[in-house]
């Protein structure tokens, strides 16, 4: 449990972190789609190349940046001493 005047550092990291680890996704989201019209001229297992590259490509980017955020988080939890015992 953390005091209450640990909550404060605790939860501006912890602001800071998402927003640190979500900038890649998003920044995916915006500049994938960018050049998946020049990817679809060329086709990769029977579907346009663009369209592959951005459904997978975005999905790769989501699940690294769902275990950075929670190995992150629980550094974070551990350094303010608000970890759960499993």
């Amino acid at each position: 449990m953390i005091d209450w005047r640990d909550r404060k550092p605790y939860w501006r990291h912890t602001k800071w972190q998402m927003t640190a680890t979500l900038l890649p996704f998003i920044a995916g989201l915006i500049i994938v789609p960018h050049y998946a019209d020049a990817l679809n001229t060329k086709r990769f297992l029977g579907s346009p190349l663009g369209f592959f590259v951005l459904c997978h490509g975005l999905l790769i980017i989501a699940a690294v940046v769902a275990t950075v955020w929670v190995n992150r988080q629980d550094a974070i939890d551990r350094w303010h001493g608000a970890q759960e015992d499993v």
